[in-house]
């Protein structure tokens, strides 16, 4: 068997998330139907995250097995021309046996970005989050410094397995105008709790409008709780962007 890494980008809307679900159009029932097709072989991918309905990527990424070798460059034309619309595979890789695309990883990246102008927009309408109020983005990323580090992120999370810890380690936490009335949050971590970046968004907001002072907000990242400090945003701003592993990692001797 030959393992090999894809890099997937995908259009969230009108998919119940990555992982398959029987009767249900998904990212990864998607990109399973195009590999059976195009191999002739019963493929099963495991991707890196498990992105929620709704949520955009441009740099998830999927493993899979091939009993045989496959032509790269054929490969990802041919697998491209059998997906269906919304999904596409930018990058095809051989890597080593074993290689884990979620385990392996040393960090995630997603953005999560906010249309903030009064007019609502006829084309981003799908990728982003429309909030007109005025925000002060000095502040923001006074509270995005604030989450750099090992911190108890349980008042950004939606709901908890049982004994999950809420500890994370963020690594990069930042808003910046990506372009001329579009926000861009990002957020670069270890690993993320359940709607933790939708959260985290929901309560940035709050802050750079002045609804949560920047106490309030470090208090939530100091004492925990139960309860999500602020609603989550919608998934339509939402995007896997990165997923980094360690060098070396991807390279097969």
């Amino acid at each position: 068997m030959t393992r090999y890494l894809v890099t997937l980008e995908y259009r969230g809307k009108g998919f119940h998330g990555f992982q398959r679900q029987a009767g249900l159009p998904t990212i990864q029932g998607a990109v399973e139907s195009a590999l059976i097709a195009f191999t002739g072989e019963e493929i099963r991918v495991q991707g890196a995250g498990r992105t929620d309905t709704g949520t955009h990527a441009v740099g998830q990424a999927a493993a899979f097995d091939v009993p045989y070798d496959l032509e790269v460059d054929k490969a990802l034309m041919g697998l491209n021309a059998l997906l269906t619309d919304g999904v596409s595979i930018t990058d095809i890789r051989h890597v080593p046996d074993g290689f884990d695309p979620r385990r392996d990883a040393t960090w995630r990246e997603y953005r999560y970005f906010v249309l903030n102008r009064a007019a609502p927009s006829a084309l981003l309408d799908g990728f982003t989050y429309h909030y007109p109020r005025e925000l002060d983005l000095d502040v923001m990323n006074r509270a995005c410094a604030a989450c750099v580090g090992r911190h108890d992120f349980s008042a950004f999370r939606a709901k908890a397995a049982q004994d999950e810890s809420g500890m994370r380690e963020v690594l990069l936490c930042k808003v910046v105008e990506a372009i001329p009335g579009v926000l861009s949050l990002a957020v670069r971590a270890d690993s993320f709790l359940y709607r933790m970046i939708r959260i985290m968004a929901g309560a940035l907001l709050e802050v750079g409008s002045g609804k949560m002072s920047l106490e309030e907000f470090e208090g939530h990242l100091r004492d925990g709780g139960t309860r999500p400090c602020a609603d989550p945003l919608p998934a339509c701003g939402l995007f896997l962007w990165r997923v980094m592993y360690e060098p070396g990692a991807l390279e097969v001797d």
